[in-house]
Formats: structure tokens, sequence, C-alpha cells
């Protein structure tokens, strides 16, 4: 009998331990598709970042082009007018103005452009990481849950066999039926 009860025992502590094992596992993995999720997620972030760095480089490279075409042009202009024998004055600045204004404006409405380009980028950085970190940290929850339910899967399996095991162990108790109940004692009857 008394092997009968240990080995009751025993299953539900092996039931027990499974639960838990696999609550564990269960645990672990979701450690590793957090960091996982993290990790791609900051790598995605770095290329973006690296996307707005290499716009912020073409945003210098074409202000200096615009700069030396307003030169070009002014140079050409002020050129041109010299060798006609027109002084700069009157509408011949007035083209020039007009013509460089233009220009500058140009170079200003590039530079907003690659400004808004980079921000996009850099933003949509931050959103990937933001991600990143919300994946992760579901997949962290998830695994603590995980453990969660196979500590009480494991308890409650282990609490049912001892269950088991103290009803297969219960002794009901005998109530005695008293025989001699109402005959007198000693009367010599």
């Amino acid at each position: 009998m008394a092997a009968l009860t240990a080995a009751i025992v025993g299953i539900g502590a092996l039931g027990a331990a499974t639960a838990v094992m696999g609550g564990m596992a269960q645990k672990n993995e979701a450690g590793r598709n957090a960091e996982a999720v993290r990790d791609e997620a900051t790598y995605n972030a770095g290329i973006y970042r690296q996307q707005a760095g290499m716009v912020e480089t073409q945003k210098q490279l074409k202000a200096a082009q615009d700069s030396r075409k307003i030169r070009f042009v002014e140079g050409q202009h002020t050129s041109v007018t010299a060798a006609k024998g027109i002084e700069m004055s009157g509408s011949a600045v007035a083209v020039l103005v007009d013509t460089l204004t233009q220009l500058e404006m140009d170079k200003a409405i590039s530079s907003y452009n690659y400004d808004m380009e980079k921000y996009a980028l850099n933003s949509q950085a931050e959103a990937t990481e933001r991600r990143g970190m919300t994946l992760s940290s579901q997949y962290r929850s998830q695994g603590r849950n995980a453990m969660t339910a196979g500590l009480v899967s494991g308890l409650t399996t282990f609490g049912g066999s001892l269950v088991s095991a103290a009803a297969y162990n219960y002794k009901a108790p005998t109530t005695a039926v008293n025989t001699d109940a109402g005959a007198k004692k000693g009367a010599g009857v």
C-alpha cells in the first residue's frame, strides 16, 4: 500500500516537474525572441540613421554645387554685361538680382527637401526602435506568463496527486455497534 502511495506521489511530482520545465522552456524561448526582435529593430534603426546621414551629406554637396552655380551665373552675367560695354545698373542689375534670388530660392527649397527626407528617416528609425522594444516587451511578458502557468500547473498536478494518495489511503472510520444496548449487567439473566 505504501508503494502505491509513493508511486502516485512520484507520478504527481514528475507531472509537476514536467509542467514547470515546460514553462521555463517557453520563458527561455520568449527571452530569445525578445532579444532577436530588439536586435533586429536596433539594426534597422541604425540603417535608417545611416541613410539620414547620407542625406545630410547629399544636402551639403548640393548646397556647394548650388553656391558654385550662383557664383558662376553672377560672374557670367557681369562679364557679358561688361563685354557689351553696359554699366551694371538699371535693368542689367535687376536681371542679375532676379536670377540670383531665384537661384537662392532653389537652393533653400533643395535644402528644405533634404531636411524633410532626413527627418523622415530619423523618425522611421525611432519608430522602428519603439516597435522593437514593444515587441520585445510582449515576448518577455508572454515568457513570464508561460512560467507562471507552468508553476501553477505543476503545483496543481502535484497537489492532485497528494489528494489522490490521501484518498487511496483513507480508511473510513468504523462505527462499532453496541449489541448489548439495553441489557442489564449483572442481573444474571
